[in-house]
């Protein structure tokens, strides 16, 4: 199987669903779509799967009924184009040393981290915050095409 392509962050599954935000919706369909036809392999973070089932059932104006978020997940999940990834335990200290070092929240030095541990250095995301650790590449799929 070959490696990831890049990462997908939190923000493109979440505007995949996000009605308000077309432009962004259909970027990030339009990314996403390439992994499911299989052109391309992406990778999600464990994490990013958690946080994304947080972000829309919890924090959006319009909570997504858990019954979609499950069958989206489980899609993901299910998938071969899908590298599901997770952190260990002895990731943590290393995310640390990445949030001291280059100013992030923890949880994206825990990303950063966890790219790292499985040779990944691209990200699709729109977080400027990504651009301030070396050998990783943020790509916004939503100021340039993808």
């Amino acid at each position: 199987m070959t490696a990831p392509e890049a990462l997908i962050d939190t923000n493109i599954l979440g505007y995949l669903f996000d009605a308000d935000v077309p432009m962004k919706r259909a970027a990030s369909r339009n990314l996403l779509e390439r992994c499911w036809r299989g052109e391309v392999r992406y990778a999600v973070s464990v994490q990013n799967l958690a946080e994304f089932a947080v972000v829309v059932t919890e924090k959006v104006a319009s909570p997504m009924p858990e019954s979609v978020v499950k069958k989206f997940i489980g899609a993901i999940l299910g998938f071969d184009g899908w590298s599901v990834i997770s952190y260990e335990g002895t990731t943590i200290p290393g995310a640390l040393e990445i949030k001291e070092r280059y100013g992030l929240h923890f949880w994206d030095a825990l990303l950063v981290a966890t790219m790292q541990e499985h040779g990944i250095s691209r990200i699709y995301t729109e977080d400027k915050g990504f651009t301030k650790v070396p050998d990783c590449i943020p790509l916004n799929p939503y100021e340039q095409s993808t």
